[in-house]
């Protein structure tokens, strides 16, 4: 089944499930990432489609009503760098502690990208806290999940929820027990050539120490600003890229008939903003 550019999340799902590898994940013009297959190399077993979160969406439950509380993690510090509450590093935190592994977003050295990696330590975990508005590339890391769980380790996996759907998917039920999936109330993922350029355009400035979504430091936990540290100390709020996030200009073409905007997400916890 051909998927269009307003059907594929980008979770390479696809490809890494294909035992043929005849599925290869490439970058568009705007830098999101679409499977191409090589017919000549498929065998037609259906192994793409099984895992597709897309193609085996569950149709939305209007009546699902989740569990929901308001929480916040006890450590200010980790509160602050975070950019929202901390809740994420409170389960994270409970996974490496009984010697798990955790796999979320991380910027790249010259935060020009955003890549999905696996942490062990307490120390590293700091490298996926705080929000990236940037579709992620998951490039090996659910076949790393699969891979630490056959080993019988236990795995906290965030990313978006069609991400998180795509992993669950791929992931054989006997595995599952020791698979935390982890989600988030998502307005869609901004396109990683534009993000790209935007950072190239701010370096102008001066080497890039940091980039923060949702700046605490500005004015709190009132309004939402987007701040860039710099080497020589200096911090430079830009507001270009939140404008043309907020207005939807720059999302992935699948994310306005996302089939996981509904109460009833596909991960064992959907964590989301409670600003105020």
């Amino acid at each position: 089944i051909a998927l269009t550019k307003k059907d594929c999340c980008g979770c390479h799902g696809c490809a890494i499930a294909c035992p043929k590898q005849c599925i290869t994940m490439e970058r568009d013009e705007e830098g999101f990432w679409y499977p191409r297959v090589d017919e000549s190399a498929c065998v037609h077993c259906g192994l793409c489609e099984k895992v597709c979160p897309v193609l085996n969406a569950v149709p939305a439950d209007e009546a699902a009503k989740p569990a929901a509380y308001a929480a916040m993690n006890e450590e200010t510090g980790i509160r602050l760098e975070s950019s929202s509450g901390g809740v994420f590093s409170a389960l994270a935190q409970q996974v490496i502690a009984s010697g798990g592994i955790v796999f979320g977003a991380a910027w790249s050295e010259n935060f020009r990208e955003v890549r999905h990696i696996g942490v062990e330590s307490m120390e590293d975990l700091a490298l996926l806290r705080g929000s990236k508005y940037v579709q992620s590339e998951l490039g090996d890391s659910f076949i790393n999940v699969r891979n630490d769980l056959e080993d019988g380790k236990t795995v906290l996996f965030s990313g978006t929820p069609c991400q998180v759907a795509g992993l669950k998917s791929y992931i054989p039920e006997r595995l599952h027990e020791n698979l935390l999936l982890v989600d988030f109330i998502c307005h869609g993922v901004p396109s990683p050539s534009v993000w790209k350029d935007y950072v190239e355009y701010m370096s102008r400035k001066g080497n890039i120490e940091r980039a923060i979504f949702r700046d605490k430091s500005v004015s709190g936990w009132k309004e939402h600003f987007d701040s860039f540290l710099y080497e020589d100390g200096k911090k430079r709020t830009g507001d270009t890229f939140r404008v043309l996030f907020y207005k939807n200009i720059i999302l992935r073409h699948n994310c306005g008939n996302c089939p996981y905007n509904v109460t009833a997400h596909p991960a064992d916890v959907t964590i989301g903003d409670f600003w105020g």
